[in-house]
This record gives structure tokens, sequence and C-alpha cells, in this order.
């Protein structure tokens, strides 16, 4: 049995609800983790729910890359990617935090949730312990995977990006609503959501009220306005806003959440429905739990656009452009939806992770690609404090 650190993008609750799944998963199996290492940008608070479930285990957490919201409710490409440049300094200062924190506790390989800073270690260090990188995103490298046909240019951004995350590891897991076949020539595996055992042994009821989560609070904005229009259809929302932390009751019929783990699966057992910013976490979640959903990405979130498009195919939901809740109303009417391929392949992730676990600490015999030479030798690449450039080491 393993040793593992997990490695995992702290913005948003996906990957982390990701990391417990596999944590559960990995226990069950005997392995064992035994640090945690969370990315996040501006030293953002880790959820409670996060922590509360890790408890006294070693807990990293450092500076990475996220997205950018600018001063409205869409993504800014540009300064998502221009603060990759402007902040490399930081990353590379992260890298090097992560380093000692995976040399004091001596994991026997390392899982990454889709975790950039982990692949900028794993080049800075020339990968010397094995990695497995797991995430929805991996999917979307999958040749067999179909994608949409616009945003060709922001969809090579985001594949660059998982690349960059994956640097150095021995197989990437792709996270899948449904069984696609696994793209050997990539090294990309296909696998089940992962679902923590809360949601497995919720009872779901069929219920009155809507559901909401949202990955950005300003979102908020026009599920306010409909519900105004709207007040025989009780809401409750999940956000994240910087300033209201506690209960805020909006209107009669609108309840806004702080994100809270137990309340949010018990609402979700109990709701008639679904609305999401096309997070993959939360839909995974709804349909094991047989919930239409209605998916609104985030503008100019291309990941979640593809998230989007997916899980519709998929039979989630309704993929829409807004949050005119008017079209949930009457997608419901005729909703027909057979979870149970759905649910038996979410049966198959234990089997499937625990297998995972086991080959990636095994010693490989084979002999070493071409792309692992480059790790041959540990990269001492520092910065001076004279000018704040990189210092290459002399030959």
């Amino acid at each position: 049995m393993g040793k593992f650190i997990f490695t995992v993008q702290g913005e948003g609750r996906g990957h982390l609800t990701q990391a417990i799944s596999l944590s559960q998963i990995a226990q069950e199996a005997g392995h064992e983790v035994i640090g945690y290492a969370v990315g996040s940008t501006n030293n953002r608070k880790i959820p409670s729910f996060f922590t509360d479930y890790i408890g006294d285990k070693p807990l990293l957490q450092y500076d990475s890359p996220s997205l950018c919201y600018g001063n409205g409710k869409a993504v800014k490409v540009g300064k998502t990617a221009l603060q990759v440049i402007s902040k490399f300094k930081t990353y590379w200062k992260s890298a090097s935090e992560l380093g000692k924190f995976i040399e004091q506790n001596k994991p026997d390989g390392i899982i990454n949730f889709y975790e950039s800073i982990t692949g900028l270690h794993q080049w800075r260090t020339g990968a010397t312990i094995p990695c497995i990188s797991i995430g929805h995103q991996y999917l979307l490298l999958n040749k067999h995977f179909q994608t949409i046909p616009e945003k060709k240019l922001d969809q090579f951004f985001l594949n660059l990006n998982t690349q960059i995350t994956a640097i150095g590891s021995k197989k990437k897991l792709g996270l899948s609503f449904l069984p696609l076949e696994n793209d050997t020539q990539r090294n990309i595996d296909v696998i089940p959501p992962l679902l923590r055992k809360e949601v497995k042994e919720l009872k779901a009821i069929s219920g009155k009220n809507w559901l909401a989560y949202l990955t950005h609070f300003r979102l908020a904005e026009d599920i306010m306005a409909w519900s105004k229009l709207n007040p025989d259809i009780q809401l409750d929302c999940f956000w994240d806003h910087p300033i209201r932390k506690e209960i805020y009751h909006y209107s009669d019929n609108l309840t806004f959440h702080p994100i809270n783990a137990e309340l949010y699966l018990e609402k979700m057992s109990h709701c008639a429905g679904l609305i999401s910013t096309a997070g993959f976490e939360s839909i995974a979640e709804a349909m094991y739990l047989a919930k239409p959903t209605m998916m609104v990405p985030v503008p100019n979130h291309i990941e979640q656009m593809i998230n989007a498009f997916d899980a519709s195919q998929s039979g989630a939901g309704l993929a829409a452009n807004s949050f005119d809740l008017t079209l949930f109303k009457d997608y419901q009417k005729e909703h027909q939806t057979d979870y149970s391929t759905y649910q038996q392949w979410i049966q198959e992730s234990s089997r499937l992770m625990d297998m995972h676990l086991r080959e990636l600490i095994q010693p490989n015999p084979k002999k070493k690609s071409s792309w692992n030479s480059l790790f041959a030798k540990r990269i001492h690449w520092t910065f001076p404090k004279n000018n704040g450039g990189l210092s290459f080491p002399k030959a």
C-alpha cells in the first residue's frame, strides 16, 4: 500500500471535494494520504469543509494561478494569462515551498488535482516522485472526446494550461460523466467522477425548492432579478461572497447561503433541480441524485462551456447562455433521463482508482521515454536578489 500527498487547485469547491472523495477511496483500499497542498490566489481562505475533513494532517497553502474576473462577471482571458508571467517569481517560490513540503513528508507518490504549481515543481525537480494528474480537464485532451466547435483559441490555451499542470505525470486521468475509450497514445485513462461517500449515502427526495450554486458572486444579480418576477419559485443559492459571510435572506423566495458542504448536499437531495455555473463536480453530484440541472457557464469561461455541452449530451439537463430561469421551468416539465447507467459507472470509481494508485508506485522496468529524460537532472535555477531575473547554472 502507498503513502500519498494530494496537491489540489483551491479555486471553487470541485477539486477540493474530489480530493476528499479520493481520500475516502484510498483509505478504504488500505492506502494513506499523509499530507495536502492547496494552491490558491491572494491567500484565499481554504473552505472549512475541506480543513475540517483533513483534521490534523499536514497542510500547505501557497500562491497559485487562478481565473481573473476583472470588474464584471466574465472571465478575463488575457489578464488570466498575463498573471502567469507577471507573478512567475511568486509561483517559482510556491514550487519551492511545495518541494520542501514533499521532502519533509516523503510520500510514495503525488496525486495532483489540476494544480499548476505541481507541474512546475515536477519540472523544477526532474519528476523524481511518481505523479498522477486527475481532473475533467484531462478528458478534453482525449482524442475520443467530443467538444464544442467554437472558441478554438480559448480551447488551445485551456489545453496548454492542462498540459502544464501534468508535466512529469506518469498518467492523466480524465473524469467523465459516462464511459469513454481511453487514449493510450496520449496516456489518458477515463474514470468516473469522484463522489464523496456522503453523496452516495443520500436519499434523494423530489422537492419543490430550486437549488443554485454560483462560482462567482456577481452572477447572483441575474437570479435576484428573476426571483422578483417569479415569487412562486423558492430558491436557495450558495455562493462565496467576499462580504456576506452569513445567511442572507434577499427576499421571501430567495435565500443566499455561504459555502457549506453538508447543508448544500442536504438541500440538493431535497430540491426539484439545480442551477449551476457548469462546474463539473456540482453536475456530477446532481446526476447521481437524479436531479435535472440548468447549466449557465460564466461568460468567457471555456471550460464551463465545454462542461455544459458535455453534460447536456450525457443527459444531465439544459445548457443555457443566461440565467433566464423560465427556460428551466419549462424544461423540467419534459425532462426525462434514466440515470442508472451513470450511477453504475460511478460504482467503478473505487476499483479503478485503487488500481491506478497501486500502478503509480510500482517500479517501472520500462526504459525511460525521451520526455522523461528531460527530467534526468535537477534544475538549479534561482532568482538573484539584485534584479529578479533568472540565473542559470554554469555548464
